[in-house]
């Protein structure tokens, strides 16, 4: 994991076989003490930002730090995603067309079906003393909500997560492009079905949106793929993380129960924390200079907002949760034009299972071992947790 190309200390690989969750933020520690703009030489040669000053002002300047280049190194696609692989103008094009999907007011007026699937998906297990809280909850939740969004069946929603899975195991090597065109192939025969037969969903109202934007299809299921597959795999990833957090802090979920005023406030910090996509790319556009380290324009740079969310020039005793931490200025879903835009939907669905459950199996605890995320899961990307058995 550590590649020592640069003589003042290690350098950040984001497929090494090794980085499991404690290998990275040891490593970033390291990197932010030693070398806040590593360099490697891997998959064609990219630069590291570690420090959350550093960090945070390269994802706010979308001009110098572009997004154009893709989100995954090496690149695993010729295709790009809006809007993540887009910057201005084009970018607020494709944000208009998914605002009905991403607003914080559409977040709220989907709150009553997030209640219902999460009420349902633990009533399926509350009697039964145990549960295993991913497969159970964390990512059937995220799913269904997406895809009733969608207007999609189950059967639909399980090719979904097929495809997820597919993509998720091939992300750091060539089988991942085959993913990519099969299932952009699937968007554009959907969205050929809703406009003979449109109703009242998302995709029906993305396709109205588009008679005046002028998006082809192809371009659209490019979207339509970023934003499924990413709206509910990162959103489970984030709900495990806070789930494992709970399990294994029982004065935690005490506290919680106690004050349930602080549920938004305690998961805004276990995120940061325990951050879900550990980093995003980028493209420079003109020469830059950081921490005295000249970069050249067309180099490629690594943003790792997992490592700027432990910085502890920013944030006191960074390696511990501190439930009522604020101000918090976390990273864990971006930051500037390129921020996560499900974020509204994400936390609505992470605080209204949190508060659920801890309302109705309080004291659940782990119950069996725990399975974090592969180290090259998601093109190295997404530390989580993938099995969390519990009882009660």
């Amino acid at each position: 994991m550590t590649e020592q190309t640069d003589p003042r200390g290690p350098t950040y690989d984001p497929h090494a076989r090794d980085l499991s969750p404690e290998r990275a933020y040891e490593l970033y520690e390291g990197l932010r003490a030693q070398c806040p703009v590593a360099r490697g030489e891997k998959h064609g040669g990219y630069w590291t930002l570690s420090r959350y000053e550093d960090v945070r002002a390269a994802a706010m300047d979308h001009g110098t730090y572009s997004s154009t280049g893709g989100v995954y190194v090496p690149a695993v696609s010729d295709n790009r995603f809006p809007p993540i692989d887009y910057d201005p103008p084009e970018h607020e094009k494709f944000r208009k067309l998914i605002a009905p999907l991403t607003s914080a007011a559409a977040a709220r007026r989907m709150e009553p079906q997030i209640q219902a699937t999460v009420d349902r998906l633990i009533a399926a297990f509350h009697g039964s003393g145990e549960a295993e809280l991913v497969e159970g909850l964390a990512l059937p939740l995220p799913l269904d909500v997406i895809t009733r969004l969608y207007d999609l069946g189950p059967q639909q929603a399980d090719e979904i997560r097929e495809y997820s899975l597919d993509f998720l195991e091939h992300a750091s090597d060539e089988q991942g492009r085959k993913v990519i065109d099969r299932v952009c192939a699937y968007w554009v025969r959907l969205f050929e079905q809703r406009r003979k037969e449109p109703g009242e969903d998302f995709i029906s109202q993305l396709l109205t949106i588009n008679d005046e934007l002028g998006v082809n299809d192809g371009t659209l299921a490019n979207m339509m793929f970023i934003l499924t597959y990413a709206g509910h795999d990162s959103t489970a990833l984030g709900l495990s993380n806070v789930l494992l957090h709970l399990a294994e802090h029982p004065q935690t979920q005490q506290r919680l129960i106690d004050e349930p005023k602080l549920i938004p406030t305690a998961i805004d910090e276990i995120l940061r924390y325990e951050t879900p996509l550990h980093w995003f790319p980028r493209q420079l556009t003109a020469d830059a200079c950081v921490a005295g380290q000249q970069m050249s324009a067309g180099d490629r740079v690594i943003l790792l907002f997992a490592s700027a969310n432990r910085d502890a020039r920013v944030f006191e005793n960074p390696d511990e949760v501190v439930l009522d931490r604020t101000p918090n200025k976390h990273l864990a879903f971006g930051a500037g034009i390129h921020s996560c835009p499900g974020m509204p939907l994400a936390k609505a669905e992470i605080r209204i299972a949190v508060q659920t459950l801890l309302e109705r199996i309080p004291g659940f605890r782990i119950n069996g071992e725990v399975e974090r995320t592969a180290p090259l899961e998601g093109g190295g990307r997404h530390l989580g947790v993938r099995r969390l058995p519990v009882t009660w």
